[in-house]
């Protein structure tokens, strides 16, 4: 098989934080870094989830967005905690 090399430039502060990553795993990040490619290649897809502009996945942010409309205090409970206080 013949190789190629890739040559990025990365900042020294994410090559150190990525090569710890990388090392917990097992791996060197020569290694990450050919998971990675090969994922695209055999799945056609990039090996990480899609996320919102808000840093969650679809399904994270639609689950934050349903919570959110529901009510996580009820005005009965909101009236005894105020009538409890009075006394």
């Amino acid at each position: 098989m013949k190789t190629s090399t890739i040559h990025v430039r990365i900042s020294e502060k994410l090559k150190k934080s990525a090569q710890k990553v990388a090392e917990a795993n097992g791996l060197d990040l020569s290694s990450c870094i050919r998971v990675f490619l090969t994922h695209m290649d055999v799945r056609g897809v990039m090996p990480l989830p899609h996320l919102t502009v808000n840093g969650y996945t679809e399904e994270e942010e639609e689950e934050i967005l349903r919570a959110a409309k529901e009510p996580s205090i009820r005005i009965d409970d909101i009236d005894a905690f105020i009538k409890s206080c009075k006394r």
